[in-house]
């Protein structure tokens, strides 16, 4: 299925049901925006990621896409990925831990480390992975708790350093203020799943305070883990709190994930009952804390803002998985340590025209006692400190036409690596209330983990039933000489309002790769073991794309979205890795086209169509190596697929319960999302269904 018989689908599917609601009721007068159209007819929505300052959209000086919480309550979405599927420029996949993220990108790396993931304007990337803060998991954050998600599509090391490579997604949490209430949920259905979630939420004088817990019982949508009948527990605690300038929220979440095992074939040589096993359990748990402190009073010349941020990991090893049979130690949880950062702003405004944001980041990573999978080479880093400060200024060139946006960032040498410094230029041209156009050159860096630089495990240890003693089938190849990845963007883009129903939004970009960290497989003859290890990728790469997206309220009951991306990746001269590979650019479908469809109440009934369409993409080599049995490095590109899910909703008269039923990839598709060893394929159709209570 090629891009144009997917669109077709699309329309086939979207616009009919916009015309006959068009045709029952009539349009309805929207609020005044500027240039983007917003679903469901709600103010124009304002951002905070893209400036680390709260302005309208229709300012940001990057490309940025905003998933709102009436969209979230609308979509038949139940987790923070599932719902960035549907957002242009964004890609999503299942690899056998947890999901993958890439935006304007592409790569093996399981962690999502190019993103940077922050919880109301905090980091909350891992120390370890420098991902995303959980693996195995099956979400980031409860989607009930959440008041918008912030998509910035770009580079974005001059506000925040590290990890906003890719790009940067925040994640807002509701307030007291938001919620005025309370709100029961029970849902359950297929994979042997169950969730109850509660969360209550009020105002009082000077702030406000909100509660939620989440209980859920579920498998992990993927053949390898259902065949185990593997069952995935967590509970989640949330609670927030506002007095006056200040804010305080704390998130609590343990998680427990039965272990597997994968037996070998009998041709493959390897003793009887030989196989691949992990640990009985495994377990996690994550702490957070948040301190926020803001004082900006109107038209103040100087104004203060503040967080401070404190995760903590208690959880398995990688080895968990990998190796839990070479060392006892791998098969228990352990101490990961705390990452802490404290970034302080001042905001100038006493210049006519310019608001200047200068501000100062501390952070310390602790490693605890995490080092029993790791080299020795990691024993003289249990941890480090960084300092960065940055400057920002958001001016007028041409007052009320023409706005730039200029930053830089500095970020101070570590113990690990040299000091980097990330600059930032962008102009928004805003002629009229319908049009908004903008572009800039943007910069960021990665800096290596401690699993890509000191990892020193086995990558498969092979266990039997009949005495042998546990051996690597492949081994991990530590490397402390990396070097930071670097990027550059260049991008152009706008939005236009058609009509005060229908906006369309454009981004164009390129990206100039540097030092990007490859995994490389290495076959040794026996009796040396084979080994996996990172490095940096000695040739250069260009990325050239774009997104296209049309947004409608088409009607009074009836609003959605269809949208198109593209990208295409070069490798920039002649450089190839230790194991003679090019640069592969992997996991990353030239063309995405994604639709969503919302419409009601009519009589009580709510409905959804959500689809997302991704093009054929390829797998590294060295996996169909593997899966042909050692005899052929021939690859082919892995096929394109559909995912349709669906939501249909009735509020029941004269109560205050909506009940619900989803229906998930209605088309029962079952691709491999990432290649691996073993086959494992998506699971097929679901359904699930839902009682909810609003008091």
């Amino acid at each position: 299925m090629d891009a144009r018989v997917v669109i077709a689908t699309v329309l086939a599917l979207g616009i009919p049901l916009a015309l006959a609601a068009q045709s029952a009721t009539p349009t309805i007068q929207q609020p005044k925006s500027i240039g983007e159209v917003t679903l469901f007819g709600e103010e124009q929505i304002k951002v905070e990621a893209s400036t680390k300052t709260e302005i309208p959209i229709s300012k940001a000086p990057s490309a940025v896409t905003v998933v709102t919480a009436k969209q979230i309550q609308e979509s038949g979405a139940r987790t923070v990925p599932d719902l960035l599927r549907l957002v242009a420029g964004v890609n999503v996949r299942w690899n056998p831990m947890v999901q993958t993220i890439d935006i304007r990108g592409f790569g093996e790396n399981p962690f999502s480390n190019r993103i940077l993931l922050l919880i109301d304007g905090s980091p909350y990337n891992s120390g370890d992975t420098g991902g995303l803060p959980l693996s195995p998991a099956f979400d980031f954050f409860p989607v009930q708790n959440i008041k918008r998600v912030e998509v910035v599509r770009g580079p974005g090391s001059s506000l925040y350093g590290e990890n906003a490579f890719w790009g940067v997604i925040n994640i807002v949490t509701l307030s007291g203020d938001d919620l005025a209430g309370g709100d029961v949920q029970l849902y359950g259905g297929s994979r042997t799943t169950g969730e109850v979630s509660a969360q209550f939420g009020q105002r009082f004088a000077r702030g406000s305070i909100l509660g939620a817990v989440r209980f859920l019982r579920t498998m992990f949508p993927e053949q390898f883990w259902m065949d185990d009948r593997s069952k995935f527990r967590a509970s989640d605690v949330f609670l927030k709190a506002s007095f006056g300038d200040w804010q305080f929220s704390g998130y609590r979440h343990d998680d427990h994930l039965d272990g597997f095992q994968e037996l070998f074939p009998s041709e493959a040589g390897l003793p009887p009952t030989a196989g691949f096993r992990s640990a009985h359990a495994l377990k996690q748990n994550l702490d957070t804390v948040n301190i926020k402190y803001n004082h900006a009073p109107a038209n103040a010349p100087v104004t203060y803002s503040a967080d401070f941020s404190w995760a903590h990991r208690f959880g398995m090893h990688c080895a968990g998985c990998h190796a839990a049979a070479q060392e006892p130690a791998f098969a228990k949880p352990a101490d990961h340590g705390y990452q802490a950062i404290g970034d302080f702003r001042v905001g100038l405004h006493m210049i006519p025209g310019h608001d200047i944001l200068v501000g100062t980041e501390a952070r310390r990573l602790d490693r605890a006692d995490h080092k029993a999978e790791l080299s020795p080479d990691a024993s003289v880093v249990t941890g480090y400190n960084k300092v960065a400060i940055y400057a920002q200024d958001q001016f007028d060139v041409i007052k009320g036409l023409l706005r730039a946006v200029a930053g830089v960032r500095y970020d101070d040498k570590t113990k690990l690596f040299a000091a980097k410094t990330s600059p930032r230029l962008s102009l928004v041209y805003t002629p009229n209330d319908r049009l908004v156009v903008r572009g800039g050159y943007s910069t960021a860096f990665r800096f290596p983990t401690f699993s890509e630089l000191y990892q020193d495990s086995n990558f498969f240890t092979v266990t039997t039933q009949i005495g042998i003693p546990a051996f690597p089938l492949s081994m991990f190849k530590p490397n402390p000489n990396l070097n930071p990845e670097e990027i550059s963007t260049l991008e152009l883009g706008g939005e236009y309002q058609i009509s005060p129903t229908v906006s369309m939004k454009a981004d164009l970009y390129r990206s100039h790769l540097h030092n990007f960290i490859v995994v490389v497989q290495r076959f040794n003859p026996p009796p040396a073991t084979p080994t996996l290890g990172w490095e940096n990728q000695p040739a250069d790469a260009r990325i050239t794309g774009g997104e296209l997206e049309l947004r409608s309220n088409f009607a009074q009951r009836v609003t959605g979205f269809v949208n198109w991306s593209h990208q295409s990746e070069s490798q920039m001269g002649t450089g190839v890795d230790s194991s003679g590979i090019p640069f592969e650019f992997v996991y990353s479908p030239k063309d995405k086209v994604n639709l969503g469809a919302y419409g009601g109440p009519v009589n009580g009934v709510r409905g959804a169509l959500e689809v997302a369409w991704r093009g054929s993409y390829t797998a590294p080599r060295d996996w169909f190596f593997i899966r042909s049995g050692f005899t052929s490095f021939a690859s082919k590109p892995l096929p394109s697929y559909a995912l349709v899910n669906a939501r249909v909703s009735y509020d029941i008269p004269n109560t205050r319960l909506r009940a619900t039923i989803f229906g998930n990839n209605l088309l029962n598709k079952r691709p491999e999302e990432t290649m691996v060893g073993v086959v494992n394929r998506l699971a097929g159709r679901e359904f699930f269904g839902q009682m909810e209570m609003r008091f």
